[in-house]
């Protein structure tokens, strides 16, 4: 593990500096060529981790572009049996989150999300064949077990190889790929239900062509994806020693940090983590529910079935070019619960304008208000929690059961969202909509005690300055170090 007197790394400039968003090690790294070697984990990591969150997205949630296309008419369902297969994706998704980010450093990265892309995209394409129910019910069971590995991977491998000033755009990068993938999934949509074949109806050529998309890119991310930060195949020697500088001037990042249970089980006494992981919760209701009833919200504004899926696709794209901007913006100024808590408001107002207002023209305009809330409150949140985690495994179990916890959201969006309370979805709006207010206060609540206890710390080190007794910084104590700023 790292020390507070790491030995200077060797990089191209002999001047030393400080180079740290919250250590005091000097190091000095030329940030021109600093910023070209992050762009290659941009290009290599980022673009090969957001093609696959693209494509779990789309087969997760080509599941609600079937449903308005025939697939409860040619499997038979009846009742809510499609909200409970929207459901049961997440009973073998959740459970999983937690043990594979904690994982992640042990296993590797780039196996855990080769197998588990492999394995949902084989089920994906399985999905074309099922004739009932119970087919359904099985496949979203498989489906949620093998994308269980993805996400919780992708956060905390930001958080192993950014820093905290980095960290927001990167989220929004991976985050563009999965509005990418909502509004891709409506023209792909669009177009694969309009082929007729005798056999083989269009929302079956759907999941089978998305689910060899995900196949065909699986050797793709394999060959490009890095293996280990410091020893990227795609990194020069001068860059390696630049990387491992970076770590050696931040003792709070973990990176050589021995596996420790001790360490994981810290995240539970942590009073932060129930805020987080209750805010997930909250803003995971949007996010799953938006995503996945789009098609049929927009449908019941008098669309047609097929133009329906068509039009979600401005959403999504207004979506992803809002949160890069606020993304750029949080890193630039770094900050991150005021804009969060803005866009929980784009959010609040969204909900409210599509329950209350019979218009079709302002619900259409509410679509696009909620849909801006979407990704930043559930994109930046998990970064915000990393930003104000010291030491790797601590964060990494945080991150992880956070997500496990938050994406409880996913089993309970079926039932709200219910077949029934089709094409508005009154009750689930509503519901929603209360979860969205619960989680501004949320955000402001954990502001304010980031801030108080930014405000304590600072008096302590000052008061033991003047008494002529000064207080060292000590990483082991993590985020606990009076020394640790938390990010507001």
């Amino acid at each position: 593990m790292a020390t507070t007197s790491p030995k200077e790394a060797t990089v191209s400039n002999d001047q030393h500096i400080p180079d740290s968003d919250n250590g005091s090690s000097m190091h000095y790294i030329d940030p021109v060529k600093e910023r070209r070697m992050m762009r290659k984990f941009d290009l290599y990591a980022i673009t090969a981790m957001g093609l696959l969150y693209m494509m779990s997205n789309l087969d997760r949630s080509n599941l609600g572009n079937a449903n308005i296309t025939g697939l409860p008419k040619d499997i038979n369902l009846v009742g809510n049996q499609f909200g409970t297969a929207t459901t049961l994706l997440f009973a073998t998704y959740v459970p999983l989150e937690g043990p594979v980010a904690v994982l992640l450093k042990v296993i590797g990265p780039k196996p855990l999300m080769t197998f588990s892309a492999l394995s949902w995209g084989l089920v994906s394409l399985g999905m074309s064949f099922i004739k009932d129910y119970r087919a359904l019910y099985a496949c979203r069971l498989l489906i949620g077990l093998f994308e269980a590995g993805l996400i919780p991977c992708i956060n905390v491998y930001l958080g192993w190889v950014y820093k905290k000033s980095e960290r927001g755009q990167r989220s929004s990068f991976i985050f563009a790929f999965s509005a990418f993938s909502s509004a891709f999934g409506g023209l792909l949509a669009y177009g694969l239900t309009q082929i007729r074949a005798s056999n083989f109806a269009g929302w079956r050529w759907l999941f089978a062509v998305e689910g060899a998309m995900t196949i065909i890119i699986v050797p793709l991310f394999w060959l490009v994806f890095p293996k280990s930060p410091t020893q990227a195949w795609f990194l020069t020697g001068e860059e390696k020693q630049m990387m491992k500088a970076r770590y050696e001037a931040d003792p709070t990042w973990g990176h050589d940090e021995e596996f420790s249970m001790s360490e994981c089980l810290k995240a539970f006494t942590d009073p932060k983590w129930y805020a987080f992981w209750a805010y997930q919760f909250s803003v995971n209701i949007s996010l799953y529910g938006l995503t996945t009833f789009m098609p049929a919200i927009v449908r019941g504004l008098g669309y047609t079935s097929v133009t329906a899926n068509l039009m979600t696709v401005p959403i999504y794209i207004c979506a992803l070019i809002f949160f890069l901007v606020i993304a750029f913006l949080s890193d630039r100024q770094g900050l991150r619960g005021p804009y969060i808590a803005g866009c929980l408001l784009c959010l609040i107002i969204g909900y409210a304008l599509l329950i209350s207002v019979e218009n079709l023209k302002v619900r259409f305009f509410a679509s696009f208000v909620a849909a801006l809330g979407i990704y930043p409150t559930t994109g930046l949140s998990i970064m915000w929690l990393q930003d104000n985690v010291s030491k790797h495994y601590k964060r990494a179990t945080m991150v992880g059961f956070t997500l496990c916890l938050g994406n409880t959201a996913g089993v309970a969006v079926g039932q709200i969202f219910t077949a029934q309370s089709s094409p508005r979805y009154i009750p689930g709006l509503s519901i929603a909509l209360g979860l969205a207010c619960f989680a501004f206060v949320d955000v402001l609540a954990i502001m304010a005690s980031f801030t108080w206890v930014n405000r304590k710390r600072a008096a302590k080190i000052r008061s033991a300055e003047a008494a002529g007794t000064p207080i060292e910084p000590n990483p082991d104590l993590g985020d606990y170090d009076v020394h640790f700023q938390y990010s507001i």
